[in-house]
């Protein structure tokens, strides 16, 4: 996620309520549309803007307009940011009358929250979509000998347990000519995934990145930074069966930053992760797609300046009593191989024919 949604600060933000489609022959209930800003009282726009924040560092995808899809909100956004004198409640409503529209009988009920925010370096449009919910309060009474007073209220949101709710960022800085970028996260989903009528029907957008494509680049230049950064054989070893290790686990989503910490020593940490941002990585997390590199992931190759190459299946690395490593003074390494020795077998060079025996031969 890019640093500068840590800067995010609201100013000025406006609540539609949103009911749930009925699926009577009634129709659905109406829209319930502000006309006015909300007044946001410091600790309440504090809070907000650190919970929103939080879930874009810890969840955010980058996002791109889908061209195809069929939702009006890229060109509503588009609009509000590169014309610096549109109305904010308006365009806000028509983003509420799009979320209807795109929603069906299946979507709960809830409020979208519409924010003009200020991200250090560019204005920006923030959507959030949050089920609102019931809770009791007590209070004391005004009469001060009856106890307190409990009462019920039905339009809670952003509870301290609150975990539903759809995010969306779009900045002015990131609004192509031709199309919408931004950023998307939604708590609802498990494993970090976007709910497909938020991301499609509503925001009309797709991932910027393929999960799959992702994931390979992340192994392939993972697995460079191993073998041109780090010096000692030993640590590239154990580097590289953390990567796979990260890539076969259950989750399903991989963090590079949370990697860097979990696995690399200290002083690799920064050069890794830069270097991974200056081949076009994220920092923070994405979806895990192995499709692509499942078959590379169970095995390993270490080749030697003198040609050998010493190629198994990786858990005889992870176990270390079979393959051992020794680092030694000076440019060499020592490799340990305890095994019972099997048959050998040769090889043809490569790029020539096997030599054919003659009756001389036999």
């Amino acid at each position: 996620m890019d640093s500068s949604v840590g800067l995010i600060r609201i100013e000025k933000a406006i609540v539609h309520t949103i009911p749930k489609l009925s699926r009577s022959s009634q129709g659905p209930d109406p829209l319930i549309l502000r006309n006015s800003i909300c007044n946001l009282e410091p600790p309440a726009q504090a809070e907000l803007e650190s919970r929103l924040r939080l879930v874009l560092k810890e969840s955010g995808r980058q996002i791109v307009e889908d061209i195809e899809a069929p939702s009006k909100t890229p060109a509503i956004i588009r609009g509000y940011l590169e014309d610096s004198t549109a109305d904010f409640v308006s365009m806000s409503q028509e983003l509420a009358q799009v979320l209807r529209d795109s929603q069906s009988g299946a979507n709960s009920a809830g409020i979208l929250l519409v924010a003009d925010c200020d991200t250090g370096s560019s204005r920006s449009v923030l959507l959030v979509k949050i089920e609102q919910e019931g809770g009791m309060r007590a209070e004391e009474s005004v009469d001060k000998t009856a106890g307190q007073d409990v009462k019920y209220f039905s339009d809670l949101f952003l509870t301290s347990r609150s975990k539903v709710y759809k995010v969306a960022l779009f900045r002015a800085v990131d609004v192509d000519e031709s199309l919408l970028y931004g950023w998307a996260a939604d708590r609802q989903m498990t494993g970090g995934g976007l709910a497909v009528f938020f991301l499609r029907k509503y925001l009309g957008c797709q991932h910027l990145d393929e999960p799959k494509e992702v994931t390979r680049r992340f192994y392939q230049h993972s697995q460079n930074w191993v073998n041109t950064r780090v010096s000692n054989a030993e640590t590239r070893t154990r580097y590289a069966m953390a990567i796979a290790s990260e890539l076969l686990s259950e989750r399903r989503t991989v963090s590079p930053q949370a990697f860097a910490v979990n696995h690399l020593k200290s002083n690799h940490r920064d050069d890794y992760l830069t270097y991974l941002e200056n081949e076009g990585l994220p920092r923070a997390t994405f979806d895990k797609d192995v499709s692509l590199i499942e078959s590379k992931l169970s095995q390993f190759s270490l080749t030697f300046d003198s040609g050998l190459t010493l190629t198994g299946p990786r858990s005889t690395l992870e176990e270390g009593d079979i393959v051992q490593f020794q680092s030694l003074d000076g440019p060499v390494d020592r490799v340990i191989i305890t095994d019972k020795v099997g048959p050998i077998k040769g090889r043809g060079v490569p790029g020539r024919s096997a030599h054919k025996p003659n009756s001389s031969d036999q």
